[in-house]
């Protein structure tokens, strides 16, 4: 077993996405479009164990999932966030027609 966990301290990873530490073998990902009082904000809880990363998902339809590294999970959470309309955009409309003339 090796204890090569990454040292990490609050890291804005892109403009949507933060990892927080919350002690030295887990983290939480989260959604910086989002107020940190909002519950979306937490997109998943991460902890290093017997070499692997635990993921537990809180949002999406995963619920938890493992990793092998780090950057891993990152990379999940990066998708988890493509796949979900952000918050406060209108949907997709669609466009209407005039019904035709019959001759």
């Amino acid at each position: 077993m090796t204890t090569n966990v990454p040292k990490v301290r609050a890291v804005q990873l892109d403009d949507d996405l933060e990892l927080i530490p919350i002690d030295d073998r887990s983290w939480r990902l989260c959604d910086t479009r989002w107020s940190p009082s909002d519950a979306p904000h937490v997109v998943a809880y991460i902890e290093h164990v017997d070499d692997v990363y635990d993921v537990v998902w809180m949002r999406g339809t995963r619920r938890r999932s493992r990793a092998s590294c780090l950057e891993e999970c990152i990379r999940a959470g990066r998708e988890q966030l493509a796949q979900e309309v952000t918050p406060g955009t209108r949907p997709v409309g669609i466009p209407h027609f005039p019904p035709q003339r019959s001759c």
